[in-house]
């Protein structure tokens, strides 16, 4: 596996991942510093140029769904969904400063996981 596919966990050890939350939260205290990666066996969405981000604590999901639609270069027809800690659909008018409270890794991090999902179709208008 080349380092491209292997996760941001895979490639810095705990202790590199600590260092770098606590050096980012000093630098940046009200900001969320996130994972975002593509799921692993996604294939009809791109990948993201990066993986890491500094989220201000106010932004909604809702908000980060469409900087990540507008980054992917997504039509309308093509759906993302987020996945946080490989379990939950975070609500689209959760903050991410709510988010970070309740699901933040031992690490540090908030990680998430975009994939796209046919199943479930329909409009989605806010």
């Amino acid at each position: 596996m080349d380092a491209l596919q292997k996760s941001f966990k895979d490639r810095r050890s705990f202790g590199q991942r600590v260092r770098e939350v606590e050096q980012v939260r000093k630098e940046h205290p009200s900001k969320v510093p996130v994972i975002i990666e593509r799921y692993r066996h996604e294939n009809q969405l791109p990948p993201l140029d990066r993986s890491k981000f500094l989220i201000p604590e106010h932004v909604s999901v809702g908000e980060l769904i469409n900087i990540l639609r507008r980054r992917l270069q997504l039509n309308q027809s093509q759906s993302v969904f987020l996945i946080v800690n490989g379990r939950n659909l975070p609500a689209t008018a959760a903050t991410f400063a709510d988010i970070y409270r309740n699901e933040a890794d031992p690490d540090g991090f908030l990680y998430i996981v975009y994939a796209s999902h046919e199943t479930f179709g329909g409009s989605s208008s806010s």
